[in-house]
């Protein structure tokens, strides 16, 4: 960080700031092409790349925007040179004199399938090749590009926030306590799912496969219930003051600027994109009743969420232009956990442990990373964004439920088509 190159890069482009966001693309785009990927240390450039972000020459939207937009055209070029060429791909430069990288590539596809292409964006050896395999492979375009869009966005915030943060921690200051924060819900998210699949899987051994998922939306359901009698009693008072008072000691500028953009996450205008992009996907693959099903979780969740916070009538801890004024419970949080829940559920479906248990700890960091931002930004109080966690994954709960038991019946009448 300290090289006589990052300074002299570091010093162009503090007069050439509008560059910056380019060059990210432009690194992305380098990194994710096949082949080229192999020869470009992408983790180290684009950290430094967001270190320089976090200096204060760019807003963390616009740089993760810019590396969205790179790696999605670096693989979508990747996945149609594999798809054109096929074999072929084999005779020409660096996989004639390397075979075994296409080699390693192929195996992680046939292992994981599809999810590969998310799956293998995390992982450097096989990065640059997993798209133009997934070609090779013959993958649906459909489900490659379905796929390949949303693993984008969660790459691009691995890859750049850790140099943003620290590029700002260099120059800004920075609550220690923010990043004991961060390591908290890390944690969580890493052992909650941990647990949960292992009993699952268990107890789907003993072919009770309902059982976890209906003492989940029971233990959710009466948590809830308890929660808001608690809160509108004023029982939660002194703890949403209190917590109030801990969140105010995080909220610096690049703190806000972070989870101003962490809320998008929880927010309709984004979560519509998965769920269009699988209502789109169950259409042309005719799984109409799985698409009934995903619409008919997301109208209850939709419709509880809204009654909730239309007869309990909660005002916000302060009042934000744009948003309605009902506080309890966070709309966010609740829609946040259960879009990103649902989403990580149909992209997992019959893949290894390993895969789901990254994913659901993925979709449980974002749900975290939402809660808290409704916090930080002041939009909600603690028992808020509490209830919308639980009214969120009950409403999960409550279509796995409806999916295990559809797969149920099939087992059952093997006759039905």
């Amino acid at each position: 960080m300290e090289s006589e190159s990052f300074v002299a890069v570091h010093a162009w482009l503090q007069h050439h700031g509008h560059w910056l966001g380019p060059i990210i693309a432009l690194a992305a785009f380098v990194e994710s092409l096949v082949a080229i990927g192999f020869l470009i240390p992408g983790v180290a450039l684009l950290f430094a790349l967001g270190a320089l972000a976090g200096s204060g020459l760019l807003e963390p939207l616009p740089m993760l925007a810019w590396a969205f937009v790179g790696a999605a055209a670096g693989d979508g070029i990747s996945f149609q040179v594999g798809y054109h060429l096929h074999s072929r791909i084999r005779d020409y430069w660096p996989f004639k004199a390397h075979p075994g990288w296409l080699e390693k590539g192929e195996r992680f596809f046939e292992k994981y399938g599809g999810f590969s292409v998310a799956l293998g964006r995390f992982i450097g050896p096989i990065r640059p090749v997993i798209p133009a395999v997934a070609g090779m492979m013959d993958m649906s375009p459909l489900r490659f590009y379905i796929i390949n869009l949303l693993s984008t966005a969660p790459w691009a915030i691995a890859y750049t926030l850790p140099g943003y943060l620290t590029g700002a921690a260099l120059t800004l200051e920075v609550p220690q306590s923010f990043y004991y924060l961060l390591a908290c819900l890390t944690v969580v998210s890493l052992l909650v799912p941990y647990i949960a699949l292992i009993l699952d899987r268990r107890l789907c051994k003993k072919k009770l496969m309902l059982l976890l998922p209906v003492s989940f939306v029971v233990v959710g359901l009466i948590s809830l219930v308890l929660l808001t009698v608690m809160d509108v009693s004023g029982q939660l008072d002194d703890h949403n003051v209190m917590v109030r008072s801990f969140v105010a000691s995080l909220s610096v500028p690049v703190v806000e600027h972070i989870f101003a953009l962490v809320t998008w996450l929880g927010s309709a205008v984004v979560l519509w994109f998965p769920l269009m992009l699988f209502a789109v996907y169950f259409l042309r693959v005719k799984r109409y009743r799985k698409l009934l099903i995903m619409l008919v979780g997301l109208a209850g969740m939709e419709v509880t969420l809204w009654l909730m916070k239309w007869s309990i009538d909660k005002p916000r801890p302060s009042d934000l232009y744009g948003l309605d004024p009902f506080s309890f419970p966070s709309g966010h949080t609740t829609q946040a956990t259960f879009v990103w829940l649902l989403v990580t559920l149909y992209l997992v479906a019959g893949k290894r442990g390993v895969v789901k248990f990254c994913s659901y700890s993925c979709s449980m960091v974002i749900a975290l990373m939402v809660a808290l931002s409704r916090l930080v930004l002041e939009a909600h109080w603690l028992g808020d964004v509490l209830a919308g966690l639980l009214l969120g994954s009950t409403w999960f709960g409550l279509v796995v439920i409806a999916e295990r038991v559809c797969i149920k019946s099939r087992v059952s009448s093997p006759g039905m088509p």
